[in-house]
C-alpha cells in the first residue's frame, strides 16, 4: 500500500552528506534547503531527510530506548501518533525507518482526518495486535484540538471493553506532556519530542503491527549512510 520513492544514487548521496552535515550540528532547516537544491529533492524526498535522518548521537540514544516486548507490561499511547502512522500507510504514504529505527512517513495529514471508515479501521487494526500481544494494561491519550476526539476516544474506550481489554482512553490538551511524565512501563509513540524528553522505554506500535501482521518491508535509511 505504501508508495515508493526515488532511491537513486542522487538521493543516496544527498542522505550522506545531509547526515554529514547534521551530525556537525549544522541547522536542520538551511541544511534541508542547501541539500535539497543541490540535488533537486523533491518535496517527498526532502520531507524523508528531514524526518528520517538524525545525529548519531540522537539516534543512538532513541535507538537504545526501543524495546519489542510489551506482554504484561503497562503501555501508554500516543493515540494520534500511532493511529497517523497506520492511516498514512493505508493512504499509500512514503513509509521509511529513519536513522533512529523508527518508522516513520512523509504523509501530511496535519491533525486531519477526512476519512472516518479507515480511521476506524486503523483503530481495530491496532486493538487487534494489542489483544494478540497482551499488555498489563493500556492507557491511550488523544489531543483535544483535533477534531471529533472526544468521539474517537470513546470508540477506543468501546473497541477495549469489547476484546476484555483493561484500560483506558483519554483526551487531553497535549499527549506530548503526559507522555513527557511517564515513568511506569512502555511508551507507544515516534515523536521525536517525546523521546528526546523521556529516559522509558519505547515501542514502535505502528512498526510491529505493519511488520508483524503485514510482513511489510521498508527502505530503511542507515542502509544508505556510511557510519
Amino acid at each position: 500500500m505504501q508508495s515508493v520513492f526515488q532511491t537513486d544514487d542522487s538521493f543516496i548521496q544527498a542522505c550522506r552528506d545531509y547526515f554529514y552535515l547534521i551530525d556537525r550540528n549544522y541547522p536542520e532547516r538551511g541544511t534541508l534547503k542547501l541539500i535539497g537544491d543541490r540535488y533537486r529533492l523533491s518535496g517527498d524526498q526532502r520531507t524523508v531527510l528531514y524526518r528520517g535522518i538524525s545525529s548519531r548521537e540522537r539516534s543512538g540514544r532513541r535507538s537504545k530506548l526501543l524495546v519489542n516486548d510489551i506482554r504484561e507490561k503497562n503501555l501508554m499511547i500516543d493515540g494520534y501518533n500511532v493511529l497517523f502512522s497506520l492511516l498514512n500507510y493505508r493512504l499509500g504514504r512514503i513509509m521509511f525507518i529513519g536513522t533512529d529505527n523508527i518508522l516513520r512517513d512523509a504523509g501530511a495529514l496535519h491533525g486531519k482526518i477526512r476519512n472516518e471508515v479507515l480511521f476506524r479501521e486503523c483503530v481495530m487494526l491496532w486493538i487487534r495486535y494489542l489483544r494478540d500481544h497482551m499488555p498489563e494494561s493500556i492507557e491511550v491519550y488523544l489531543d483535544a484540538p483535533v477534531s471529533h476526539s472526544e468521539k474517537h476516544a470513546q470508540m477506543i474506550r468501546d473497541m477495549m471493553v469489547q476484546h476484555q481489554m483493561k484500560g483506558n482512553c483519554h483526551v487531553v490538551r497535549s499527549a506530548d506532556w503526559a507522555l513527557k511524565r511517564f515513568q511506569a512501563g512502555i511508551i507507544a509513540t515516534s515523536d521525536t519530542v517525546i523521546i528526546d524528553n523521556t529516559g522509558t522505554p519505547v515501542f514502535d506500535l505502528p512498526r510491529n503491527i505493519l511488520e508483524g501482521m503485514f510482513k511489510t518491508g521498508f527502505v530503511n535509511l542507515n542502509d544508505y549512510l556510511i557510519w
